[in-house]
């Protein structure tokens, strides 16, 4: 159960607030994105670089699926959707180094006269980025990054192994040797998708 400052909750109670969506990119050159349309200055705790920092107005940010709290034992999981015509992020997530970054987003809201942040805004989600997708046509492109709370598979079958005979055990056939080479990959790292 989240707790919220006296005056937050109280905008939040109001017959009208405006509310937006801060979120934090911690990739290599950090991305700071604000949806509603406005750029918004802040000093949060968690930014890597100190002090206050400049949330870019919505335009390459698009938006993200949704958030839910859930009493289960999984991981929390959701994505970010950016458009990547005539901006560099791109080159950002071609590359592999942003894999297992911070990812943090906040909900703040907006005094309607002054377009200043009241209170504190509250912490929505802190987690790390595990993927993106560029999906390219000849006119537009949008580059989805997942999102993750931590990096764990709580659904995988307990005990499996990347053998042929962990996979005959579950399987319950002893023809398949899909998984004969695995033993051998060693220490070499693959990123999958980009070769």
């Amino acid at each position: 159960m989240k707790t919220y400052a006296t005056e937050v909750r109280n905008e939040f109670y109001r017959e009208n607030f405006y509310a937006v969506d801060l979120v934090e990119l911690h990739t290599t050159t950090p991305l700071y994105l604000a949806s509603g349309g406005i750029t918004i200055a802040y000093d949060s705790a968690t930014a890597p670089t100190a002090g206050v920092n400049t949330y870019t107005a919505q335009g390459d940010f698009m938006g993200f699926s949704g958030l839910t709290e859930d009493f289960d034992v999984k991981v929390g999981k959701f994505t970010i959707y950016l458009s990547g015509v005539g901006n560099g992020y791109v080159n950002t997530f071609v590359d592999k180094d942003f894999e297992g970054r911070r990812v943090v987003v906040y909900k703040a809201f907006l005094n309607l006269q002054t377009l200043a942040i009241v209170g504190t805004p509250i912490l929505m989600f802190d987690g790390q980025l595990y993927n993106a997708a560029i999906t390219e046509t000849a006119k537009s492109c949008q580059i989805n990054i997942d999102c993750s709370s931590l990096f764990a598979d709580f659904e995988r079958t307990t005990g499996r192994k990347t053998n042929n005979a962990s996979n005959w055990l579950y399987q319950g056939v002893v023809y398949d040797t899909g998984l004969e080479k695995s033993g051998f990959v060693g220490q070499t790292e693959f990123s999958w998708g980009k070769l």
